[in-house]
């Protein structure tokens, strides 16, 4: 691939993967904090619990509209601009919400979260692809796994210092926190909650600066032919690629299973999704390690079959006191490198495609909002006691676990064109 200098001497790839895991570790903050402060919105805006699900959809509702036109914005502008871009909509979604929280505003407070989720959405066409893409071919997937390790650090450290910082500003003494009911905490600590945002708005321009003078060199990548070998087509279309069609559903399977895990934790073991999240975190980075040494296809097989494993074995334990809450909580290890292998798997040799590609992978995160949903609803089944709906609606996160192995060994796989050689292949493909 041919890789502008603009003048400047080429970046290491180490010099991207600083830059970016910055990147990614402050748009997992971003990204988790609305969720964290969320009974804290809900007495701010006084919202019943109906309304308050327009945060989530609003949230994912952003990737499936603004996917259909981030990678097409990335072409136009160039990778740089299309992430400085993304930056500075999730930059301006904080401001927005700090006016919202002041004015009490719900509407304006949804519109900020449309902004930021937006923002997030180029940002995730655009940066994941690119790590994937900048540097050794052969070692995309574990690139992506490692800066996604930052992602999940934000999502998992600094919102609950956040909460602590709140409870500080409260003034009272520290002990007399445990004397004090949940609605009262929150209720004390709600008029603060415009100050992380706050915070963080200035941290993201700050760096939004930064990014703008970053050497981040542009990826070309127009010409380049996909592998597959396919039937002549006058208008090939990048859904016509299997691995990519394919990968978009198994994206979508695998997002929905883990919202859905995590939505269980957090009504029935609340201080277990930190481990959860926790755990997701650790897997990434050994994951990066692991990806160094074997096939992503490999990797997600295992992967998909240990988390199946898993919540099947929640399901059986159900009598058994916290065993299957551990159990389901050991999902969170597991899911670790899904998704990051599973895009580099979907993108894997489209060539001149990849971008479409990506808007495609980003927009199936949709399954966020569908899958916990189709869950939640067969888990309060009327006709069934609570504790066998709840086992017959962990089923679905099975389903969609083994369907992402089929995907790692089976599906991601295809026919490649027998006039490349192996040796000079000309973009990210996994042998």
């Amino acid at each position: 691939m041919d890789l502008k200098e603009h003048n400047n001497q080429l970046p290491s790839s180490t010099y991207i993967q600083a830059i970016f895991s910055v990147l990614f570790f402050m748009w997992g903050l971003l990204t988790v904090l609305n969720f964290v402060l969320l009974d804290h919105l809900k007495y701010l805006f006084q919202l019943s619990y109906s309304i308050s699900t327009l945060i989530n959809l609003t949230f994912f509702g952003a990737y499936l509209i603004v996917s259909l036109y981030a990678g097409s914005i990335i072409k136009k502008v160039g990778y740089k601009k299309g992430i400085f871009a993304g930056w500075v909509l999730s930059s301006l979604g904080c401001f927005v919400y700090v006016l919202a929280v002041s004015l009490r505003d719900y509407h304006l407070f949804l519109a900020g979260l449309f902004i930021q989720a937006s923002g997030i959405t180029i940002l995730q066409v655009g940066a994941n692809l690119y790590v994937v893409l900048f540097g050794n071919s052969a070692t995309g997937a574990s690139r992506i796994n490692f800066v996604q390790g930052f992602n999940s650090l934000g999502t998992v450290l600094p919102p609950y210092l956040i909460v602590e910082v709140l409870w500080l500003m409260v003034d009272l003494p520290s002990d007399s926190r445990q004397y004090i009911m949940r609605e009262q905490v929150v209720e004390m600590e709600a008029q603060f909650v415009y100050y992380p945002y706050l915070v963080l708005g200035v941290l993201m321009t700050a760096f939004a600066v930064f990014l703008w003078y970053a050497n981040i060199p542009q990826i070309n990548i127009e010409k380049e032919e996909p592998l597959n070998k396919m039937p002549y087509h006058p208008r090939r279309h990048v859904m016509h690629f299997p691995q990519l069609r394919l990968g978009a559903f198994a994206i979508f399977a695998y997002v929905g299973a883990e919202v859905a895990i995590a939505n269980y934790l957090e009504d029935f073991a609340e201080d277990n999704g930190k481990f959860y999240w926790g755990a997701a975190m650790v897997g990434r980075f050994i994951g990066a390690f692991v990806l160094t040494k074997i096939s992503p296809r490999i990797a997600v097989g295992f992967a998909g079959s240990m988390a199946a494993f898993l919540v099947i074995l929640s399901i059986f334990t159900s009598n058994l006191g916290g065993i299957p809450i551990w159990t389901i909580t050991a999902v969170g290890l597991f899911n670790s490198i899904l998704f990051p292998s599973i895009f580099a798997l979907g993108i894997n040799g489209l060539g001149k495609f990849s971008l479409d590609g990506s808007s495609v992978l980003i927009m199936s995160i949709v399954g966020g909002a569908v899958i916990p949903f189709v869950v939640r609803n067969f888990s309060q089944m009327k006709d069934f006691p609570p504790e066998l709906s709840q086992q017959l609606a962990f089923i679905i996160p099975v389903i969609c676990y083994l369907y992402i192995v089929l995907y790692g060994l089976k599906f991601s796989r295809f026919e490649k064109k027998d006039d490349i050689p192996a040796t000079k292949l000309p973009n990210y493909i996994v042998p």
